[in-house]
């Protein structure tokens, strides 16, 4: 797009409504005055020029303000304390839910607006880029442990449909991380880190660049033992990011390689989460069958070993012609990710190729009058093979007994859209935007030809309407009516048969689901105010989803089953964020105050159907955050912080009784940059050391009966108290 170099400040809201009477009064008291000449020179003001970082944080900006929905951007360079894990990153974020899992390793569970809330890890119904290019496997699957984001400049987040340019068709939207690289970063820096329960890391960059090229090389590594018993992590990466400028083309390239190895905990029943949080199933093998023995010796996770090992290999290239008329940019990607996930009974083998391209134009013709209309057109096209092997664990020893099934899998999208921002007065746009949408998910059985074999084609219109009001530059309101659809993936489309019982080996065989496409249509309202002493930003959205993709999980929480409900669900959300500073000079002659706050509430229900008028569940109602600052100098930030989710939350759709309790989480964080070279950081959580649910698997049905070791499994404990510290230099 066309941008404006000119941007001058504007006074919004009440202030502006002074000011205009100011001006105004004066300028009648000087009607009568005569006018005299002018004897003073002119003055020509320029504006600095802006750094290669300063005009990309710039540019996101501008991208995100022509949204007319909810977004977030997230300034790395700008984060205050640990950005070592996704979860640190983005929870204080407004409509991004974030559940930590698996014993507080980097794997947590992200939710927009109701996203895929049922799957036990999520991985789906966001989707993640790097670049602006997917991170989603071809069936639209994620592993959110692959994320490393201090590979990341900058965070954006579309929520919900307004994710629709980058081909994201999900509930949720889309998170693009926007990478660093030598243009955009210190030339070369190093980071360091140690705290609790075993957490070491450490990643260092070497960057270098001349005058069309520039080269950043980036090795880190991160390990843990964990909070909780069998908890051990460890994820390593390497990364080259290539740049090449050469008059109006500009291309840049990655090259990324990823190991990423936890050991899984597993569940706790309600009474041994309070009682015993860093105990894992097996602890307390020798019980009584009537005091929980069977459940301890079925899922005894120190001899199942269950646990997930990631490798991933990844290329991609981005090129982008810069023309007089449009710009264009073309993106192609390919990677490969062999994954094993092993849970305490079974173990699924996978081994994912994926390659794909995005293609983008950008143009402002004066299609009426003197506005310019701002068009975009877009295509992004992917496809890849997934072939999976499952096979049993052995109870005896944690040895692969078995291969139950064995699949091929195949999966292709085609999204094609366009949309054109109109001015229609000043302040004032409108937004009319559409895409079309084409998936192909087939299964093949391999042991048994003809078994599973599954063609399914699923094909959808999208179409969006917006208006984006701006009375000043700092202040935003917005509406849009949007379309959404999301199709399944093939752990959803083929998983563990009706009948199968991991209790008996004998029974477990695959099923194939012909699942239909989930669609909403979604209401969204909402405003932005940015300011230095004063922002805030709020959204409404409504959402009426049709053919929901449901996941229940049976009473070993590792036999879920996904269905289409047979009647409309509702999600409905407030997003909201507000942001307060102090004048300098509070307490001594420099030092000031911030305030922030975070509160969202999701209200997602069954209108119809076997659980008409209930929850569903898997997010909590409300969920709030809040911090305070304290800057005595420049560069140095002391904050306390509070996460508080004030109600009990069910666990299940029915309602029954069995909850998440509600929660009251204090931490604390240091941050010190004496100067743009080196910075160093401190992260206190859960102070008070509180007992917590911070996780659980979502089941059709679970009455309360918390207090028996009978209970299943079904929460993950929340990590204890906990700390990290660590430092940061440039060169």
């Amino acid at each position: 797009m066309h941008q404006d170099p000119a941007r001058l400040p504007a006074v919004t809201g009440p202030l502006f409504a002074i000011a205009l009477t100011v001006l105004c009064c004066a300028a009648d008291a000087r009607a009568d005055e005569p006018a005299k000449e002018s004897t003073l020179p002119p003055v020509t003001v320029r504006a600095a020029p802006l750094s290669p970082a300063q005009a990309q944080a710039q540019e996101a900006r501008e991208t995100l303000d022509k949204v007319p929905g909810g977004t977030n951007l997230i300034d790395l360079d700008e984060f205050q304390g640990s950005q070592a894990s996704v979860a640190r990153v983005l929870e204080f974020e407004p409509g991004i839910v974030i559940q930590e899992f698996f014993g507080g390793n980097d794997q947590p569970r992200v939710n927009v607006r109701g996203s895929g809330i049922q799957d036990n890890p999520v991985s789906r119904g966001i989707q993640l880029l790097y670049d602006g290019l997917p991170l989603n496997q071809a069936d639209g699957s994620f592993i959110i442990g692959l994320l490393d984001p201090e590979l990341a400049r900058q965070v954006s987040v579309y929520r919900g449909a307004n994710a629709l340019r980058f081909g994201a068709t999900t509930l949720g939207g889309a998170i693009d991380f926007g990478l660093r690289n030598a243009r955009n970063s210190p030339a070369s820096q190093a980071t360091l880190e140690a705290g609790s329960y075993g957490l070491r890391k450490g990643s260092a960059a070497l960057a270098g660049a001349g005058e069309a090229w520039d080269l950043l090389l980036r090795v880190a590594d991160s390990r843990a033992d964990g909070w909780r018993a069998h908890s051990e992590a460890q994820r390593s990466s390497l990364a080259l990011n290539a740049g090449l400028r050469d008059g109006a083309l500009e291309n840049r390239t990655l090259l990324l390689y990823t190991r990423n190895r936890f050991d899984a905990p597993f569940l706790l029943t309600k009474h041994r989460a309070l009682t015993d949080p860093r105990s894992v199933m097996g602890d307390y093998v020798g019980l009584p069958p009537d005091e929980g023995g069977l459940f301890e010796q079925f899922l005894n996770v120190r001899v199942r070993d269950p646990h997930r090992d990631t490798e991933q290999l990844r290329l991609s290239s981005r090129t982008t012609l810069f023309g007089e008329a449009a710009t264009h940019v073309l993106g192609v990607y390919a990677e490969r990710v062999d994954d094993t996930f092993r849970n305490p009974a079974t173990e699924v083998r996978t081994a994912a190729t994926n390659a794909g391209l995005d293609y983008a134009v950008d143009g402002a013709p004066r299609l009426w009058g003197e506005r310019a209309t701002e068009l975009q057109g877009f295509v992004s096209a992917n496809a890849g093979r997934m072939p999976r092997e499952h096979h049993l664990v052995s109870p005896m020893d944690g040895s692969l007994a078995g291969n139950f099934a064995k699949v091929g899998q195949r999966a292709a999208n085609l999204v094609i859209g366009g949309q054109a921002l109109q001015p229609l007065a000043p302040g004032w746009q409108a937004l009319a935007a559409a895409q079309w949408v084409r998936n192909v998910r087939d299964i093949d059985d391999r042991q048994r030809p003809g078994l599973l074999d599954s063609r399914m084609r699923y094909s959808a219109f999208n179409p969006k309407l917006g208006l984006i009001f701006k009375p000043g530059e700092n202040e935003r309101w917005f509406a849009n009516l949007s379309r959404s659809s999301e199709a399944p993936t093939f752990w959803q489309l083929a998983d563990l048969g009706a009948g199968s019982n991991p209790g008996s080996p004998n029974t477990l065989y695959l099923q194939a689901h012909p699942l239909k496409l989930q669609t909403a249509t979604t209401f969204e309202i909402g405003t932005q105010q940015r300011s230095p002493r004063l922002g805030w930003e709020a959204a409404y959205y409504l959402s009426r989803v049709r053919d929901e993709l449901i996941a229940e999980v049976q009473n070993y929480a590792i036999d879920g089953t996904t269905v289409n409900y047979d009647h409309p669900t509702r999600h409905q959300g407030v997003e909201l964020a507000f942001n307060a500073a102090t004048a300098p000079g509070v307490l001594m002659r420099a030092d000031r105050f911030t305030l922030r706050g975070i509160y969202n509430w999701s209200d997602f229900r069954f209108r119809g159907g076997r659980y008409a008028g209930k929850r569903i569940a898997g997010v909590p109602q409300h969920l709030l955050f809040a911090e305070g600052g304290w800057w005595p100098l420049p560069g140095l930030f002391v904050g306390l912080n509070a996460r508080w989710q004030p109600k009990d939350t069910p666990v299940d759709h029915a309602n029954a009784g069995l909850v998440q309790d509600a929660y009251l989480l204090l931490g604390a964080k240091l941050s010190w940059r004496p100067n743009p070279k080196a910075e160093f950081f401190l992260d206190l959580h859960n102070l008070a050391d509180r007992k917590y649910q911070t996780a659980y698997v979502v089941r059709g049905y679970s009455p309360d009966n918390s207090a028996s070791p009978l209970n299943m499994p079904t929460f993950i404990p929340g990590p204890g108290r906990s700390g990290s510290a660590g430092v940061t230099l440039r060169w």
